[in-house]
């Protein structure tokens, strides 16, 4: 069982401003971790999750995606026989079984397991988490939900360009009790391989990778000219939707559309945990929200400075 495995190695990290404790018998595990997570600094006051991550064997190469599964308060992710994970949100823990190839991918491994187990712990204690970018003009942070493929990722990073502060690309966290702040990853950007034909200077300092079962290019944010934020106040919603259309307008969409989309969007727990995770959309689609359907990223960027400024939106 390696129940008493030696756990040698640990430290204490603050992925999105929150404690986390990894212990590991690899110091490559600690390695991958303080390339994920090494840059956040702690934000806020919640107690810690613990994660044990275990190294064995060398492994014939990367195991398949995992597949996820849960009952009550346990949580399963399950690439293979040698590869795997198990959460108790209850107890705020975590643990994982991996090959020494598996962790020595630090891509894959974090994306697969350290972020996994963390942030799902996270989401399941202390803040409702949303697959939508954010991004905030002159203080004022604004959701960008999308579709898979909807532009999420390159809009936000369209605004960046533009002199917006960015908070996160892809998952935007609403914390618990802290006056709809919301959270975010602003140290590295997520883009789909094509992100390079439209941004050129993205051009020669990216790496592919294929998560999520799409291709996938990571860059530093201290590598882009851009402003960044770990959080921000949230003030507006935007659903995204690329069309052809020769500009990009702007319609607002009621309070009950509002939760209709972003309920739909988001994973079932345990429903002990749903009562409260439900009342936070309830929460923020009272906020102003909007459809941006748009063609170029550049108009669509005009339209939002737009609705920031207080403009109306055109219908």
């Amino acid at each position: 069982m390696l129940f008493m495995a030696p756990l040698a190695h640990s430290a204490r990290f603050y992925p999105m401003g929150f404690p986390a404790d990894v212990a590991s018998n690899s110091p490559e595990v600690l390695a991958a971790a303080r390339e994920n997570w090494g840059v956040y600094q702690a934000r806020f006051d919640r107690p810690p999750i613990s994660v044990h991550a275990i190294v064995s064997g060398g492994g014939a190469g990367l195991p398949p995606d995992p597949v996820l599964r849960g009952q009550r308060h346990l949580l399963l992710w399950m690439c293979d026989r040698e590869n795997f994970s198990v959460c108790d949100w209850r107890r705020r823990f975590g643990f994982c079984f991996v090959t020494e190839t598996t962790v020595a991918d630090h891509v894959f491994f974090n994306w697969h397991f350290l972020d996994a187990i963390v942030l799902t712990l996270q989401e399941l204690n202390f803040y409702t988490a949303l697959h939508a970018a954010c991004v905030a003009w002159q203080g004022s942070g604004v959701l960008l939900y999308g579709e898979s493929g909807a532009g999420k990722s390159t809009l936000s990073y369209a605004c960046a360009r533009r002199g917006w502060t960015f908070v996160a690309d892809d998952a935007s966290t609403v914390v618990w009790d802290a006056g709809r702040v919301v959270a975010g990853t602003p140290h590295h950007f997520r883009f789909r391989a094509e992100a390079p034909e439209l941004f050129p200077e993205l051009r020669g300092r990216t790496t592919g990778y294929q998560l999520g079962h799409k291709p996938t290019i990571q860059v530093p944010t201290a590598d882009l000219p851009i402003h960044t934020a770990p959080d921000c106040h949230l003030d507006r919603i935007v659903f995204i939707r690329r069309d052809g259309s020769s500009r990009a307008s702007l319609r607002p969409v009621p309070a009950s559309e509002t939760v209709e989309r972003i309920r739909a969007d988001m994973p079932v727990f345990d429903p002990e945990l749903e009562e409260r995770r439900q009342r936070t959309v309830a929460e923020i689609a009272q906020l102003p929200a909007f459809e941006l359907r748009y063609a170029h990223y550049a108009d669509a960027v005009d339209r939002l400075e737009e609705l920031v400024r207080g403009g109306e939106p055109a219908c």
